[in-house]
């Protein structure tokens, strides 16, 4: 049996979900991105090395427990940082797909685990003990702001349990449906999820890495092309700055927020084309992640060690576009009568966790 493993014991609260429409600090209304060219945009999508994932072989300690049965990753594939909206570098990251998921797992030394599940103890526990809440503005009854989903508004919803997940040896997982707009800023980030954890402690200069194990789901995701966009849009904004917004693949934010207005943010991109319904560890260095202070929509870049004695309040999960942006800032003549869409990726998250500096 697998089980999530309990890093507190705290009664569930209502959160204040003040994030759910914006990126990170609570801002639903990001800075017009208008400025930021679309040559600001690296050629982030192709890793730093030219070799591909899939042909990478696995180190000798990996092939070592393959054998053995147990989970290990490939070789890790680097992808070098970018530039985002109003020139925010975001951090590079690394991929590695995991063979064996969710066999012979145990909890690493020097970790805090947001969320994971190892051996031994009760599957489908409650998210709330946690400290894990979700929202979802697709149901908020306005059929007009969410006609072009895929699915019903209830299918976008965060379940209150993690789930036994078949494709990883039954370990539990949060599941759902991420959605981000395209062209609005209003609800953009329409769903998502957070974890309270400001009780526990954890400075931002605690942290060496973030590590997240997730899936790409195919069933359920809908990631519309670029072409795709220019088609829908290109009477309203140029071509280069639709281009510079997505690259259409699978964007995931995460979040550290200080509960007022300090952030540390990476965007990770994952190719649904080639990852699809397959297990992958992204490492993201601490050093990598950008920090900003966010006051009024206004992002200011911070240095790390601005925040470094500053401590964690929550973190959060949302769907998002490479840039982390809309395209509502660079339309002239916005208006409603502008056909929004949606970015839909199915994720399911085995492991949010922080592997913790030595002290």
């Amino acid at each position: 049996m697998q089980s999530l493993i309990k890093t507190c014991a705290l009664p569930l609260a209502i959160l204040g979900l003040t994030a759910c429409g914006g990126g990170g600090g609570g801002g639903d209304k990001p800075t017009p991105a208008s400025s930021t060219p679309a040559s600001s945009v690296a050629a982030s999508s192709t890793p730093a090395t030219s070799v591909a994932p899939s042909s990478q072989p696995a180190s000798s300690a990996a092939a070592s427990s393959v054998a053995a049965g147990n989970e290990s990753t490939q070789a890790a594939v680097n992808y070098t940082s970018y530039k985002g909206v109003n020139n925010a570098t975001f951090p590079g990251y690394s991929i590695a797909k995991i063979d064996n998921c969710g066999k012979g797992i145990s909890a690493p030394t020097k970790t805090f685990q947001v969320f994971a599940d190892y051996d031994g103890g009760v599957q489908n526990q409650s998210l709330g003990s946690l400290e894990i809440s979700g929202w979802n503005h697709a149901t908020n009854g306005s059929a007009t702001e969410w006609k072009n989903l895929k699915l019903a508004g209830s299918n976008y919803n965060f379940s209150t349990s993690a789930k036994m997940n078949s494709s990883c040896n039954d370990v539990d997982t949060i599941d759902m449906i991420l959605v981000k707009k395209i062209n609005d800023w209003d609800h953009q980030h329409s769903n998502g999820f957070e974890r309270k954890i400001v009780s526990l402690g954890y400075k931002f200069g605690d942290i060496e890495n973030i590590v997240l194990d997730l899936k790409v789901n195919s069933a359920s995701t809908s990631i519309p092309s670029i072409e795709t966009l220019k088609t829908t849009y290109s009477s309203y904004t140029s071509a280069s700055n639709i281009e510079a917004l997505d690259e259409g693949k699978v964007n995931v934010d995460i979040t550290l927020h200080d509960g007022k207005n300090l952030n540390g943010k990476i965007i990770v991109q994952l190719d649904q084309t080639t990852l699809a319904d397959q297990w992958v560890r992204v490492t993201v260095p601490m050093s990598e992640v950008y920090f900003y202070e966010e006051i009024n929509y206004v992002r200011t870049p911070k240095p790390l060690a601005d925040l470094s004695n500053v401590v964690i309040d929550r973190l959060l999960v949302v769907g998002e576009t490479r840039k982390g942006a809309v395209l509502r800032g660079d339309i002239t003549s916005w208006s409603t009568s502008i056909p929004e869409t949606f970015k839909e990726a199915n994720l399911s998250f085995k492991k949010i966790e922080f592997q913790l500096k030595a002290k």
